[in-house]
């Protein structure tokens, strides 16, 4: 670049242009020794900062046979202050350009400005696994990731390339994140956002694409990822430092994330094939319990993806057992509007749904109610007065009238009694909604898991109390 130039651009113009370019940016203060490297326009990420001498070194020690020479003569210019520069080299077996010029300021002395571009690999194709994603447009306005559209493209672009081998998809969605947007605001939403977003980078590293998704969903695309094996310590390290992280933070809210992982080419067949079997993967995490990672293996999880038997058939059986969306719509439409189902119908199909030991219904503050269990139905006055009803009982609800009981060891201080009445039910999970008439308490549903103990998932507290809701309206209109 001549002093004609420069000067019509300007130091600042200088700048913005580089801002602009779709590449890599770096300075070299000369006086001072420092050279920083920047990524992504104008949020600038430091990805090294420190003396040309020490990037030199790493540099050189990771360079592709025969092109350390080219990085000491791009050391050479840096220190020489030269007015333009060109360099290329190899790396990875890419093409990499690098130019530079250098500007005189009034403060600082020389600083040399430069940009470090993409160039072809041995084919002539245009790597856009590297560096076609670092626009500050690709950039989530938040967070320190890419944002749906960019990762999305970036995921599709790297498994459509020829030598593709061993991709991972990861989905990330972090459990109880509406509740903490509810109860704390959505200020605390985003900083736990941001949060989670640097546990996340921190741990993927240099080893994939971080971007996001949608409101708290965030993608991992791996890449030098050889299998399963890699992948669990990256998962693991980001599932354990979110738990710890808000351990305790929340009051009774559990903030801890969820994944499911799937790989291209080894399980679809298409980036698509992949993304939906990965999504699926962590339905199944958040099914399971939520907190954990799910990588799919087919004789595991093939189950889950390929459905079996006859369509025709299943929709023909009076017993058929309802999927856990259209369950809720059964419960809307036939239970509640059309008033065609009844009690034991509904609930047969509820528990069966979702796989259920036991539903007990207790309302009129104990004069009324049923118990399904998988083997029978029964109406009981033992069933009635199992609990008593009362102010005691209630204070367990929060404000959504529901009562979730993931470990039973919670209740040793807070309900010792109900602890054991559960244990002898062989009850280890159990979620209850509180049943109310204008605005009075007169009962609740029980929804109960037996034998192992199971977390409740977010879907599955969010379709019981609506089921239970459902219910209450069609006993209370």
């Amino acid at each position: 670049m001549n002093e004609q130039l420069r000067a019509e651009l300007g130091t600042e113009e200088l700048k913005r242009f580089l801002h602009l370019a779709d590449v890599r940016e770096f300075t070299y203060d000369i006086r001072n020794n420092i050279l920083e490297n920047f990524r992504y326009g104008k949020e600038r990420e430091v990805f090294f900062h420190g003396a040309l001498e020490e990037w030199e070194r790493d540099f050189r020690s990771r360079m592709d046979s025969g092109g350390g020479e080219n990085v000491r003569l791009f050391c050479d210019a840096l220190k020489e202050g030269r007015e333009s520069f060109e360099v290329h080299f190899s790396y990875k077996g890419l093409t990499r350009v690098i130019k530079g010029v250098t500007v005189e300021e009034p403060e600082r002395g020389r600083i040399v400005y430069g940009v470090l571009m993409m160039g072809q690999s041995a084919d002539g194709n245009h790597p856009s696994r590297e560096l076609a994603f670092n626009r500050a447009t690709d950039r989530d306005p938040m967070l320190n990731m890419l944002n749906k559209r960019a990762i999305l493209e970036y995921a599709q672009k790297l498994c459509e390339q020829e030598d593709c081998t061993n991709t991972y998809l990861v989905i990330l969605d972090l459990d109880n994140f509406k509740l903490v947007n509810d109860t704390f605001g959505h200020l605390c939403g985003d900083e736990v956002l941001v949060t989670v977003t640097e546990i996340v980078n921190r741990a993927v590293g240099q080893k994939g694409t971080v971007g996001r998704i949608g409101g708290d969903e965030i993608m991992i695309v791996t890449r030098d990822v050889a299998d399963k094996a890699e992948l669990r310590p990256i998962l693991r390290e980001i599932r354990t430092n979110v738990e710890r992280t808000y351990k305790g933070k929340m009051g009774d809210l559990s903030l801890t994330c969820s994944m499911g992982a799937a790989a291209f080419p080894e399980h679809g067949k298409s980036f698509k094939e992949v993304m939906e079997i990965a999504d699926k993967m962590l339905y199944l995490a958040k099914e399971k319990g939520r907190n954990r990672y799910v990588i799919f293996t087919p004789e595991m999880h093939q189950e889950f993806i390929e459905p079996h038997g006859d369509k025709d058939d299943i929709k023909s059986a009076f017993s058929m057992e309802f999927d856990k969306i259209g369950i809720v719509q059964f419960m809307m439409d036939d239970y509640l509007r059309r008033g065609t189902s009844s009690n034991e119908v509904a609930f047969s199909n509820v528990g069966n749904s979702f796989k259920l030991g036991e539903i007990l219904i207790v309302y009129e503050m104990g004069k009324v109610g049923f118990r399904w269990t998988p083997q029978e139905i029964s109406y009981g006055d033992e069933d009635l007065k199992w609990i008593k009803l009362g102010e005691d009982f209630f204070r367990h609800f929060d404000s959504n009238n529901l009562f979730v009981v993931d470990l039973l060891a919670q209740l040793d201080t807070k309900d010792p009694a109900l602890k054991d009445k559960l244990i002898k039910r062989n009850i280890q999970s159990a979620l209850f909604y509180k049943l109310r008439d204008k605005g009075r308490a007169e009962g609740y549903i029980l929804f109960a898991k037996m034998g192992q103990r199971q977390k409740w998932s977010e879907y599955e507290m969010l379709a019981l109390s609506t089921i239970a809701k459902i219910f209450e309206m069609s006993i209370y209109p």
